[in-house]
């Protein structure tokens, strides 16, 4: 990796802890064409971030192994799992995963607690556990949304997605079909012509749509690769949206505007910004409430309205999205004495059945400030970042 595209000391360890102790990693060639050769060159910083796993997070993950599910499911998907491969959180969407790997790792990924290393063998789903999903989603009158997602969806053939597509559509309550991948960004290649068309078949207009959901994090993800496999797709009759994540290392003034606005000169809508979890092992990565709310207030409102479709959303474990733009789903519990928040977050069914609320303590607004100065950033841009809760 390192002739490919130059590492700093601190990046070489935690990739040698990481093959020392059996740590999944994986970047494809094209993805890693992206980032410079020159490790000083910080501009690049939030693609490194994504594929290069710091030696906090080997070590957390080496030690949570004994006990993945437990440890580091921090979604508590097993928990949401009523039949294998699928996952439910909301009474009309299921989640369905055929592929349980992906051609590129990334190191906040909510599931990396099931990949165990990138394309593994046996990672696609068996066609009879498919059809035993599929039968459970049939079964469930109230569920009209499917995500397809995995792993990495598209890493299956164009034969076996078509199956997995067919089995979906026999369904006629099925009114949506959703496909989350990042094969638009880390190998673009992959939305050839001949798959655009096969996804774009099973729309029937008035019935039932299909759209894909990509993952593009940073404006230098954005290439004349990446442009063409969304054309494929939006020629194909399909939308295109992106979810993405705002860690410290996107976070800083209008690195999400920019990217907003570019994604939407290439025919992709913006469609959620994601807190990042809360897991332990991606500490590095998180940023606080107020700061993505501040960047709402004060950077995205200022794009216009098609631009700024993106809902920002904190997940919680076990039940789903909490959207922070709706301040009646949180309540401000206190604020410790290292200065960081305690949010009590209220569950999206609790008026329909019993559920229980979370509470999580949020990343110290001082500590962010701090790491911003130490990578050149002018703190009293953030200032008001204080006065929001």
């Amino acid at each position: 990796m390192s002739s490919v595209i130059g590492l700093t000391p601190e990046e070489s360890s935690g990739l040698a802890r990481a093959r020392e102790l059996g740590v999944p990693f994986a970047v494809t060639p094209y993805y890693a064409s992206l980032i410079d050769s020159d490790p000083s060159n910080t501009l690049d910083a939030s693609l490194r971030a994504q594929v290069l796993p710091p030696a906090e997070y080997v070590e957390a993950v080496a030690a949570a192994r004994a006990d993945r599910s437990s440890k580091l499911d921090f979604m508590l998907e097993r928990d949401t799992s009523p039949v294998d491969l699928v996952t439910r959180r909301y009474p009309a969407i299921a989640i369905l995963k055929p592929f349980n790997a992906c051609p590129q790792i990334c190191v906040y990924c909510q599931r990396n607690w099931e990949i165990d290393s990138a394309m593994a063998p046996g990672a696609a789903a068996k066609p009879s556990k498919l059809d035993d999903a599929c039968r459970w989603i049939k079964a469930h009158p109230a569920i009209r949304e499917v995500l397809v997602t995995g792993g990495e969806p598209l890493a299956l053939s164009d034969d076996a997605l078509e199956g997995v597509l067919t089995r979906l559509s026999a369904n006629p309550r099925i009114d949506l079909i959703r496909i989350g991948s990042r094969a638009p960004v880390t190998m673009p290649m992959r939305i050839t012509g001949r798959l655009a068309s096969m996804l774009g078949s099973f729309r029937e207009p008035g019935a039932r749509d299909v759209c894909v959901v990509t993952h593009i994090q940073h404006p230098r993800e954005i290439t004349p690769e990446l442009v063409e496999a969304v054309d494929r797709l939006k020629r194909a009759g399909l939308t295109v949206y992106n979810q993405m994540v705002f860690t410290f290392f996107n976070s800083r003034r209008h690195e999400a505007t920019a990217l907003r606005m570019l994604i939407r000169r290439c025919g992709i809508d913006p469609y959620y910004t994601f807190v990042p979890k809360g897991k332990e092992e991606t500490a590095a990565y998180r940023v606080p409430i107020a700061r993505i709310l501040q960047e709402q207030k004060e950077e995205a409102r200022l794009l216009p309205g098609t631009r700024r479709t993106d809902s920002p959303v904190y997940n919680v474990p076990g039940l789903g999205k909490s959207y922070l733009r709706a301040v009646q789903h949180r309540d401000l519990i206190s604020i410790l004495p290292d200065g960081s928040r305690m949010y009590e977050f209220h569950p999206w069914e609790k008026n329909i059945s019993r559920q229980k609320s979370y509470v999580a303590t949020d990343v110290p607004i001082l500590d962010y400030l701090t790491r911003l100065a130490e990578i050149g950033e002018d703190i009293s841009d953030y200032s008001s970042i204080w006065y929001y809760f």
